[in-house]
């Protein structure tokens, strides 16, 4: 199991962070997301899934990573 954390920008919501939360969740590989508002901060439990389908998913969301 891989541990990454990611710095979105641009979450202005709790609408954005159900978004991205649907949008990284239904990756294959993808166990547990959980999304602070507040700090921007993402942290995604995964196996399968690379740093770079993260990142292509959460840009894919109109998001951008910090």
């Amino acid at each position: 199991m891989e541990h990454t954390t990611l710095k979105i920008e641009g979450m202005t919501c709790m609408g954005c962070v159900r978004t991205l939360n649907s949008v990284l969740s239904a990756l294959p590989g993808v166990s547990h997301v959980a999304i602070d508002l507040e700090s921007g901060i993402a942290k995604i439990d995964h196996t399968l899934v690379t740093a770079d389908t993260l990142r292509d998913a959460v840009e894919g969301a109109g998001f951008e990573l910090v």
